[in-house]
C-alpha cells in the first residue's frame, strides 16, 4: 500500500507551519494548528521548539500498522542533514487583493537509519527519514525542532512505523524517502521501558514494558493484516 506526501503551495500548507522571523517550516503528516514556538535557553544557536497536531490519530499498535508502508526496528548512522526548499508564494494587500510573491524558505532534515529488521514492507538496508526542522545557517541563526519529533542521534534504536513518500514531486523525486505516521510511530528501545514520543498517557504503548512483547504484538498483527 503506497502513500504519498502532498505538499500544497499555496494560502495554506498541509504540514506543520511553523514561521520563525524569515523561517517557514512545512511538511507533509502535521496541520497548522497550535503552533507555539518556544526559544530554549540554550548556547548558540538557539533551538527554537514547536508543538503542532498531527494529520494521523493512530495511537495504538493496530492503527499504527493500517497506517504505514513500513515498520522496521533501525538504529541512527548519521546525524540529520538539512536540506532547504524554496517556494514563491502570494502576497496580499489590506483588501485581500494579491500584490506581489515573496520567497518561503522551508527547513526539512533527513537521517540514514541502518535497518535491523524489517516486520512490515519491503527489506532494506538502510533507509533516509525525513523530519520538519533543522539548521542551515543561511538561513537562519536558530535551529527548529518538533518537540515531539526531536532530532535523531547517532547511535539511538527505535522501531519505526513508516509512511513511503518516495517519488513525492517535492520532497523526493528521484529518491527513496520515508515519514514516521506521527510520534507514536516512533518509539525509543534503548532500555526498557520503551519509550513512545505520543502525549497521551492512556495508550496502548504505555502498558507494554518490553521490546520484545511490542516485536511480538507488531509480528501478530501484520500476519493477521496480510500486509
Amino acid at each position: 500500500m503506497k502513500k504519498n506526501s502532498m505538499l500544497l503551495v499555496s494560502i495554506i500548507l498541509v504540514g506543520v507551519i511553523v514561521v520563525f522571523a524569515i523561517v517557514t517550516v512545512a511538511r507533509g503528516g502535521l496541520i497548522p494548528d497550535k503552533l507555539q514556538p518556544v526559544i530554549s535557553n540554550t548556547a548558540t544557536p538557539e533551538k527554537i521548539q514547536a508543538s503542532a497536531d498531527w494529520v494521523s490519530s493512530a495511537v495504538t499498535i493496530d492503527e499504527l500498522v493500517l497506517e504505514t508502508d513500513l515498520v522496521v526496528r533501525v538504529r541512527v548512522l548519521a546525524a540529520p542533514v538539512t536540506r532547504v526548499l524554496r517556494h514563491e508564494i502570494p502576497v496580499w494587500d489590506e483588501n485581500n487583493t494579491i500584490v506581489g510573491t515573496t520567497i518561503s524558505e522551508t527547513l526539512f532534515s533527513d537521517t540514514v537509519f541502518e535497518v535491523i529488521k524489517t516486520y512490515q514492507g519491503e527489506p532494506r538496508l538502510n533507509i533516509a527519514v525525513m523530519q520538519t526542522g533543522g539548521y542551515d545557517p543561511a538561513v537562519s541563526d536558530k535551529i527548529v525542532e518538533v518537540v515531539d519529533d526531536p532530532f535523531y542521534n547517532i547511535g539511538e534504536e527505535y522501531i519505526l512505523f513508516l509512511v513511503d513518500i518516495s517519488g513525492d514531486s517535492v520532497q523526493a523525486p528521484d529518491r527513496e524517502l520515508y515519514r514516521i505516521v506521527n510520534p507514536y510511530g516512533r518509539i525509543r528501545i534503548e532500555g526498557e521501558p520503551i519509550f513512545s514520543y505520543g502525549e497521551n498517557p492512556a495508550d496502548q504503548l504505555s502498558s507494554i514494558s518490553s521490546v520484545n512483547d511490542l516485536e511480538v504484538q507488531i509480528e501478530r498483527l501484520v500476519r493477521e493484516l496480510d500486509k
